[in-house]
């Protein structure tokens, strides 16, 4: 069945028949923005995900930069090479012994000649440098999201904004020509707060895969849980900077609590909290299939009748 238009309709097209197209579009606009950025935000598929053996990797992936600095300083403190020093902070206390990670020799040399307060050391450009590297590595096994990907999570995020710009122009040229438009207003808030939604969301830290890495790496290393004491004479240096890199500072100060507390580890821990953003995982707008219930707008309220055929879509 053809549907005609009335000579009064705005565009030349029926508002309910705009409307239906309109909500069509909306709903695939937001299905699409949805589903493309889950695919960024998955990383690596299971196949190609390997388990996570570097603790400085981890500890990046589990709480940023500055973990991976106290992971460091955990793997130090158990070969004896830094100690805590007088008024808090941390000094070098041996020179470096080969078979350092990379990050490790980067912390002790910034130590190394005076103390250093732990939160202060991520503007080493060494120490800076070590933890890009390890970033890089997380990126390349898709754990984390490179910077172009971050970058695309979020213009995927603006998908809807084309929808909502048509809906606002027809809003207009329907109210002015004073055809009913409430249905068209529903819609319209429902996607504006969408829209609103996908902007604040931001792009997520870690992709699903470095979810999974992490939550098995966390399972894989259990023994190391800080309530359960466990001793880093068992476990060596790479056991201490894996428990901190996976458990936080509660672990360096289940291990070795006077060193934690003269080196203001906890201090260090909350610096870094305060001053870091949170990041979400996984897709910011995942919630947003809650848009399928835009009926709940359908009533056109107030005095947006939808008499004379307009169907409120302008």
């Amino acid at each position: 069945m053809r549907i005609l238009a009335a000579p009064g309709d705005t565009w030349g097209i029926p508002g309910t028949t705009f409307l239906i197209g309109y909500a069509v579009l909306a709903g695939v606009s937001i299905w699409l923005a949805v589903v493309l950025r889950r695919g960024i935000a998955r990383g690596a598929g299971p196949e190609t995900l390997l388990p996570v053996s570097d603790p400085f990797a981890l500890a990046l992936l589990a709480g940023g930069p500055l973990q991976a600095v106290q992971s460091a300083i955990a793997g130090l403190r158990a070969r004896h090479l830094v100690t805590a020093a007088s008024g808090g902070g941390v000094a070098a206390s041996r020179p470096p012994i080969n078979g350092l990670h990379p990050l490790e020799n980067a912390v002790h040399r910034a130590i190394t000649g005076g103390r250093k307060h732990v939160w202060m050391l991520l503007a080493d450009q060494r120490v800076r440098q070590a933890v890009d590297i390890v970033r890089k590595d997380l990126e390349q096994a898709g754990l984390v999201l490179t910077g172009p990907q971050r970058v695309t999570y979020r213009f995927l995020g603006l998908l809807p904004a084309p929808v909502l710009m048509l809906g606002a122009v027809r809003f207009w040229d329907g109210a002015a020509a004073g055809k009913p438009v409430g249905y068209l207003t529903a819609l319209l808030i429902v996607l504006t707060v969408i829209q609103i939604f996908f902007l604040l969301g931001g792009a997520p830290e870690k992709t699903k895969a470095g979810e999974t890495a992490l939550r098995d790496e966390i399972r894989r290393h259990d023994h190391l849980k800080p309530e359960l004491n466990p001793a880093w004479g068992a476990y060596g240096a790479v056991g201490a900077a894996m428990g901190v890199a996976l458990f936080g500072t509660a672990a360096l100060y289940a291990a070795d609590p006077a060193f934690a507390a003269e080196s203001e580890i906890r201090r260090a821990a909350a610096a870094g909290t305060s001053s870091s953003s949170s990041s979400g995982s996984g897709d910011s707008g995942s919630s947003c299939s809650s848009s399928s219930s835009c009926s709940s707008g359908s009533s056109c309220g107030g005095g947006g009748g939808c008499g004379g055929g307009g169907g409120c879509g302008g």
